[in-house]
């Protein structure tokens, strides 16, 4: 349910902060004790380049929010078809949009082969390296917040939605990449959120969300982001 009590008293507050800036598989691979790779009728290059990405993805994880408490089944996919599928025997979800490359829950992470991103995907570049990086180790940290958060979906938490995907972004380095300076552009354009739940929305929302996290880290403390990785609701955010 999403909360409607406006947040007009942390306006300046929230200003500052944003300134901050499946089938059985035909072939599995083991990019580390934590990460299961399987990719049938996947290309050995682009195993071996997602493989690459885990590992970077487990080590950046690792020094910002702590090590994967559980194993986590990697399953990538040829075509969207496979992919599609994938997701709709997991979640029911009929189809997938064409900028819809990854996935993930508590113990896996989907993603839908970089080898078939020019044909069947957009506002994705199948040759740029970090940008698939990126994409990757954000949707890894959705599984590791999955495995320390008591909420059996935090997809579902929808009050602190803003803060599930902007852990992801500013976990990932996303924040310092593709949406670097993009919470800064939201005040410029007059489109900065006034309440934290209205944080996730709009064109803006991933530089927005991820500069919270970022103020989080950097005003309150590494330790405290951490313990918030356990919250469910709005008001331990606000205790």
């Amino acid at each position: 349910m999403k909360i409607s009590r406006p947040f007009t008293q942390r306006v300046p507050l929230l200003a500052l902060a944003l300134l901050v800036a499946l089938p059985p598989a035909a072939s599995a691979q083991s990019a580390s004790q934590t990460f299961h790779i399987n990719a049938p009728d996947v290309s050995p290059t682009v195993v071996g380049d997602v493989e690459a990405d885990l590992l970077w993805a487990e080590s950046r994880i690792a020094e910002r929010l702590g090590p994967f408490p559980d194993t986590v089944s990697v399953w990538v996919f040829a075509d969207r078809a496979g992919f599609t599928e994938a997701l709709s025997e997991a979640w029911g979800i009929p189809e997938t949009a064409c900028w819809m490359v990854g996935a993930a829950d508590d113990f896996h992470l989907y993603l839908l082969s970089p080898g078939a991103w020019g044909e069947e995907a957009c506002e994705h570049d199948p040759d740029d390296a970090e940008h698939r990086r990126l994409l990757v180790t954000h949707e890894a940290v959705h599984v590791y917040h999955g495995q320390v958060n008591p909420s059996d979906d935090i997809g579902l938490l929808e009050e602190i939605g803003w803060f599930v995907e902007g852990l992801a972004t500013w976990a990932s380095g996303q924040l310092e990449s593709a949406h670097a300076g993009r919470a800064a552009e939201a005040l410029a354009a007059g489109e900065g959120p006034t309440r934290l739940v209205d944080a996730w929305s709009g064109p803006y929302r991933y530089g927005v969300a991820g500069s919270l996290v970022a103020w989080i880290d950097e005003n309150r403390g590494r330790d405290v982001l951490r313990a918030a990785l356990e919250f469910t609701t709005w008001d331990e955010f606000e205790a």
